[in-house]
């Protein structure tokens, strides 16, 4: 026990040491190196100094502040607080060039430091100045600042409020990104320019207040800003940059009435954003509103041309939106998964709507594709489970694959004459379709095109059609009659495979188009086929084991 009182009284001594607090003044500048002994350095815990200072009075106030480790055995300590509010930084280029009255950069990068105060005439926040200051707590920036440059605050944890001074009138890039304990920032009205990232990774920030005649709010100013509830921005500000608030998972309405351009993935996963009103706009980037989950309404005006890929993906409570009159192209999944909206009026000057716009809109009754339309990318309305009406215009030469695959409502389709070639999997499982009148420029059916039409009844091949691609009917249950074009050279295999009830197939061409085994297998119909041509297809291999008839009056057209 004496032994072990005998160990903490000695260690008392040391303890006290590695809690010392020193002030220094300077007379001249230069003269830190004689005002703290070279033995009692890194023995202070809180650091104080007025006076002149020039580049070798801060070179050493960095060694002895901007350590990471101590030998606590040798009565070493880290210095926790710095006062420099009674100091001034002057021309030099003693130990490291300074100018009159600015911090050098990377000042104070990486110290412990929990407190700091700063020269009260000092003009800027010098870049990279508190870059991983994990443990700062409370900065005073005096009001003569004018500039915080880039990573001046980078990664502070633990700062949770910071007054930025009303003259300063710019903020740099990832000035204070990753700053997670952050609550509240008011930039003041001075402010002209703020730079990207500035606030990203600021998880616990909740209020922006931005008072300052900005014109852009940049690149992934807000991204991640995952408690962000609240935020004005001054009519002033024009543009967003790209992910300007990705993920600000908190952000339920934001005013953007004067904002012109909106970038790329900048309010993607906002998912408590409810409604956007944009009155200006003429630029919208891809993704820009993705997965806006409780997004409900949207209004935009102005001179917008594109919708671009993926602008609204996954925007599943979207009812209603209005589309600028002048937007020309829609790009591809643009829409996809808005599986609230029921209603959308496509402008009349849309050219092209891109693959997979509206897929998965399950809640779509009707479109109307407008007259200046020429290219439907495909599966753009596919698996629209409640599409009933469809009707395409415009110059649209093919519908592409999987265009209306599992619209399983459709009853009705209107196709534009233009129309050539009808792609795989076009209309499959469209099991409500009772009826389609294919175009008379049409010249091939793909694959599975219409397979599982399961009320289609009946089907007329337009003359110029010469190849029906495999599985193109299979399994439409309901159908009973099938008139072939002219032209036809090739029916794939399964064509009209499980087909129960086909009874009549009328075939145009006098010599018989080339079909496999299963192109008819199960189907117990008879197949009608021009007079004169019963000798060519009974040569035919494939046609010779069908019931083929010559017909001396053409059966029954569909109507």
């Amino acid at each position: 026990m004496k032994r072990f009182v005998s160990i903490l009284l000695f260690a008392l001594p040391l303890m006290a040491m590695a809690q010392t607090q020193t002030s220094v003044t300077l007379e001249a500048a230069g003269q830190l190196s004689e005002k703290i002994a070279e033995a009692d350095r890194f023995k202070i815990a809180e650091l104080k100094i007025s006076g002149p200072m020039n580049g070798a009075d801060i070179k050493l106030m960095q060694e002895i502040v901007n350590r990471t480790k101590a030998k606590t055995k040798n009565g070493e300590c880290l210095v926790t607080s710095v006062d420099l509010s009674g100091a001034t930084i002057i021309d030099g280029k003693d130990g490291m060039k300074t100018k009159a009255n600015e911090l050098p950069n990377g000042l104070f990068q990486g110290a412990k430091l929990m407190k700091v105060l700063l020269p009260q005439n000092v003009l800027n926040i010098s870049k990279n100045c508190f870059m991983n200051c994990k443990e700062l707590v409370t900065i005073a920036i005096p009001e003569s600042v004018t500039t915080i440059d880039n990573q001046a605050f980078q990664n502070c944890e633990k700062l949770a409020s910071v007054s930025i001074p009303a003259y300063v009138t710019e903020i740099g890039s990832e000035a204070f990104e990753d700053c997670s304990a952050l609550t509240t920032i008011d930039i003041p009205a001075n402010v002209r320019e703020i730079g990207k990232q500035v606030f990203q990774g600021c998880k616990q920030l909740t209020t922006v207040n931005i008072m300052g005649n900005i014109k852009e709010i940049p690149n992934d100013a807000f991204h991640g800003c995952k408690a962000l509830k609240t935020i004005t921005i001054p009519e002033t500000v024009q543009e967003l940059g790209s992910s300007a608030f990705e993920d600000c998972k908190s952000l339920s309405g934001i005013a953007l009435q004067r904002v012109q351009k909106i970038g790329s993935n900048c309010f993607k996963d906002c998912s408590s954003l409810e409604e956007i009103g944009l009155e200006s706009i003429s630029k919208l980037g891809s993704s820009a509103f993705q997965d806006c989950s409780n997004l409900k309404n949207v209004v935009m005006q102005g001179g917008l041309d594109d919708i671009n890929n993926d602008t609204f993906k996954g925007c599943k409570s979207l009812q209603s939106i209005g589309l600028p009159a002048g937007v020309k192209s829609i790009g591809s999944e643009a829409f996809r998964g808005c599986s609230s909206l029921t209603a959308i009026e496509l402008p009349a000057a849309l050219t092209k709507i891109g693959s997979h716009a509206f897929e998965d809109c399950r809640s779509l009754n009707a479109i109307a594709i407008p007259n200046l339309v020429k290219s439907l990318g495909g599966s753009a309305f596919q698996n629209c489970s409640q599409l009933t009406t469809a009707q395409v215009n415009g110059f649209v030469q093919e519908i592409e694959a999987d265009l209306f695959k599992d619209c399983s409502s459709l009853q009705t389709v209107s196709l534009p004459a233009t129309v050539k070639k009808i792609g795989n999997e076009a209309f499959q499982g469209c099991i409500a379709l009772s009826r389609i009148d294919l175009p008379v420029a049409l010249l091939s059916i793909g694959d599975d095109a219409f397979e599982k039409c399961n009320s289609l009844t009946e089907v007329k091949i337009p003359v110029a059609v010469t190849s029906i691609g495999s599985d193109a009917f299979q399994e439409c249950a309901m159908l009973t009659r099938v008139e072939l074009s002219t032209a036809l050279k090739k029916i794939g295999g399964s064509a009209f495979q499980k087909c129960p009830m086909l009874r009549e197939v009328v075939l145009n061409s006098p010599n018989p188009p080339s079909i496999s085994k299963s192109t008819f297998k199960g189907v117990a119909a008879t197949f009608w086929i021009p007079v004169g041509s019963k000798s060519l297809y009974s040569a035919n291999k494939d046609w010779q084991k069908l019931p083929t008839k010559e017909r001396s009056l053409t059966p029954t057209t569909i109507m």
